[in-house]
């Protein structure tokens, strides 16, 4: 697409976003935890805004970091998702780790197609997002405050309101390296300590005994001695039966939305994969009173100032027990994505399932590659009633490590086979499953 310098007429939604949004959350005076980093999380992570495709309808304005492979683009139109499509490129600053946002606002051309949408839905609201709407005062006031939207997508934020809401298994709060000590010896076996920004499995350290305590304290304690201040939040770690996420939509006035439950899948504490629900889980959950805690816990966002989409994640426990707030992400998420896939596909019998894998990709193999191998085994999805596959973000397929997101269009009881087919595709395509996880922080 190129975007034009004529009069422009209000038009479809703006889609948009940097799928790292906790990062620039976060606080740079807060002290860190242990982390792994790699070379390759950057160019991983900024190829997933090409997943916000799965949101979009044909007038919108998908704006990617990267340019959208024109394979990818046919294979997205087959299966009936079309949109107007746009690379941002890289910010003047020429800052690697820059908010897409940036680079949008130094596209005076792009800056006004997205200025003159008749919407605008980023991934997550940045202080980079405020600063792209404040060029458009009327479009400004469209999204909640960035403070706000940092505020609420804090871990912090949403296990003081379970603990308010005196919720099961409500995250404590704890505010320096004295108070970490504290709580966790108040908890028997192992024991989770969350960064407030982490997300993904980044930012959570496992404490299993009295030594690794004593190294997390020392670590923190240096950190205060520099200046910084402390903010984490300590939970015993739960065995888990079963994890599901519901979806919200805040509305301006207050009002609220579901839009549905989803299943989720976790590999370690990072999403995996987002799946239909089990038939008998909505009813559990009324019998638990979850419709009354979504609705506190949805006035409570709307009180702090929010507006927007919504993702309460939870927890059915081995034990009977559960968790109806483990965390709250106040921002677009893979388990809405599944959720507006769903809606596309249920009409012909068929349920929509996502999954992210990390991959090893072989030199010159692309999603091109992909898409070829799958279309010549007939996995890939190409509308209609038959199942299939469908890649979902190109951009993130980088060698030598990259990342496979991809939806399985099939029967709930069919997606672990035919994802067992697609895997055994890709690896003949020179893509194959890693053992371990892409550094992503």
């Amino acid at each position: 697409m190129t975007v034009g310098t004529g009069p422009l007429r209000p038009r479809g939604t703006a889609r948009f976003g940097t799928f790292d949004a906790e990062r620039l959350w976060r606080p740079a005076s807060l002290t860190r935890l242990p982390s792994l980093a790699g070379a390759e999380a950057h160019t991983v992570i900024s190829g997933l805004d090409e997943t916000l495709a799965a949101a979009c309808r044909p007038d919108d304005l998908l704006v990617t970091r990267g340019t959208l492979a024109q394979s990818q683009l046919e294979a997205l139109g087959a299966a009936g998702i079309t949109f107007r499509s746009v690379a941002a490129g890289p910010a003047a600053t020429g800052d690697a780790d820059a908010a897409v946002e940036e680079a949008i606002a130094d596209d005076p051309a792009l800056c006004r197609a997205v200025a003159t949408a008749a919407d605008i839905q980023p991934y997550a609201v940045l202080p980079a997002t405020q600063q792209l709407l404040r060029q458009h005062p009327d479009r400004a006031g469209g999204l909640p405050h960035h403070s706000v939207v940092q505020q609420v997508n804090g871990k912090a934020w949403s296990s003081e309101l379970a603990g308010a809401l005196e919720l099961p298994g409500a995250g404590t709060v704890v505010r320096s390296a004295d108070e970490l000590a504290a709580a966790v010896q108040r908890l028997q076996g192992t024991v989770l300590v969350k960064d407030p920004y982490g997300v993904a499995g980044r930012g959570t350290v496992e404490v299993t005994g009295p030594g690794a305590l004593r190294r997390l304290v020392r670590r923190l304690r240096a950190q205060e001695d520099e200046g910084l201040r402390t903010e984490l939040v300590v939970q015993p770690r739960y065995e888990r039966a079963q994890d599901f996420s519901a979806h919200l939509e805040i509305c301006r006035d207050g009002s609220w939305s579901l839009r549905g439950l989803q299943g989720m899948t976790n590999g370690g504490y990072r999403h995996a994969a987002s799946h239909p629900v089990p038939p008998d889980l909505p009813a559990e959950l009324d019998r638990r009173g979850y419709p009354a805690i979504l609705e506190q816990v949805a006035r409570a966002l709307a009180v702090a100032g929010y507006s927007g989409p919504v993702g309460i994640d939870s927890m059915l426990l081995a034990d009977g027990g559960w968790l109806p707030v483990l965390e709250i992400n106040a921002r677009m998420s893979m388990g809405l994505l599944t959720l507006e896939l769903d809606e596309r596909v249920r009409p012909y019998g068929l349920r929509a399932q996502l999954w992210q894998q990390d991959m090893f990709v072989e030199h010159g193999t692309d999603v091109t590659s992909l898409l070829s191998a799958l279309r010549a085994a007939g996995l890939l999805y190409g509308g209609g009633a038959r199942p299939g596959v469908l890649p979902l973000s190109g951009g993130s397929l980088c060698t030598p490590r990259g990342r496979l997101v991809c939806a399985a269009f099939c029967a709930p009881g069919d997606f672990p086979a035919l994802r067992a087919r697609t895997e055994k595709c890709a690896a003949t395509a020179g893509i194959s499953a890693t053992r371990t996880e892409v550094p992503t922080g």
